[in-house]
């Protein structure tokens, strides 16, 4: 089990990587919807594996009192953030899917896109390292 969260771990961070690469770079080539289509789906799947974990681990924290109320604090802290990405991320990603031809992204969906952009490798990369740090 060890192993497979240690692996899960590393893929979060290494997509965390790739994520922000894309997000730095796409405005250098044509067409980079085509790119982002594929990473949405890759994102729903790690944002939910993130928020599994991040859930489990808050859960195991949840009576920590004293020393270990930080660990409490932390695992909250990154089960909320990550639920909040989540949210915004699969409300968006719907209203994208539900965009007809020749229809564009709403200024207001561009904007939790952009918010979307910095959250999600900063949560990712977060808790692939909670992943990886656990189970060394």
């Amino acid at each position: 089990m060890a192993m497979a969260l240690r692996l899960v771990g590393g893929l979060m961070m290494v997509y965390a990587v790739l994520y922000t690469l894309q997000l730095f770079s796409d405005q250098l080539y044509d067409n980079p919807g085509r790119v982002w289509e594929v990473m949405n789906y890759i994102s729903a799947l790690a944002i939910l594996a993130a928020l599994a974990a991040n859930f489990v681990y808050a859960r195991a924290h949840s009576s920590a009192t004293g020393p270990g109320s930080r660990a409490r604090l932390a695992a909250g802290v990154l089960f909320y953030a990550t639920a909040a990405l989540g949210i915004g991320f699969f409300h968006n990603w719907i209203d994208l899917l539900a965009l007809g031809s020749g229809e564009s992204v709403s200024t207001q969906d561009e904007v939790m896109w952009n918010i979307i952009g910095i959250s999600l490798p900063l949560v990712l990369g977060a808790t692939g390292w909670r992943l990886w740090q656990t189970s060394a």
